[in-house]
């Protein structure tokens, strides 16, 4: 049962990152629940605690990578607020879109919604804002897109990790 409850965990918390949400922590809770229920038999506390400073890193690490991508390409620091921003908005207005044709279709219009809005958010902040020719505004834009898809791949490869620790305990 609580195996199964952990695999739930993990797939919002898959869900979740894929938005651009920092949800690795829902799988840590399943990874706990699983711990508890074996009296801590199976995982101690120990991996317990460096688990969930994994979960902090990654949390950290996703937001760092779009920040060093936006930098490195010479962008302004509203730059990196701007791609967070567009981000939750454009992911928040897919999912609502997509939530016409359900459960599959909210996710996936709110994962498209999620990089679209930050690539136009951060375009338009750099092209309209502080006057960057459009080869420039694009190649900030893109680089903001680039960081995020790391940082995803890193959370998705961590929550992946806990829930094959669940699994295993």
């Amino acid at each position: 049962m609580a195996k199964g409850v952990a695999t739930l965990l993990a797939l919002f918390a898959l869900i979740g990152v894929l938005l651009g949400f920092p949800t690795t922590l829902l799988a840590w809770l399943g990874l706990l629940m699983v711990a508890a229920v074996g009296g801590f038999q199976t995982v101690s506390g120990t991996w317990l605690l460096g688990t969930f400073l994994g979960c902090v890193l990654v949390e950290v690490a996703d937001n760092v990578l779009a920040v060093a991508m936006v930098h490195k390409l010479g962008a302004t620091k509203g730059s990196a607020v701007m791609a967070l921003v567009g981000g939750l908005v454009g992911g928040f207005l897919g999912g609502v879109v997509g939530g016409l044709a359900g459960f599959v279709g909210a996710a996936a219009l709110a994962l498209v919604g999620a990089f679209v809005g930050s690539y136009a958010v951060v375009y338009a902040w750099e092209r309209y804002r502080h006057q960057r020719p459009p080869t420039d505004a694009h190649k900030i834009a893109l680089g903001s897109l680039v960081g995020r898809i790391i940082g995803i791949g890193v959370k998705l490869v961590w929550v992946i990790v806990l829930l094959l620790l669940s699994w295993g305990a």
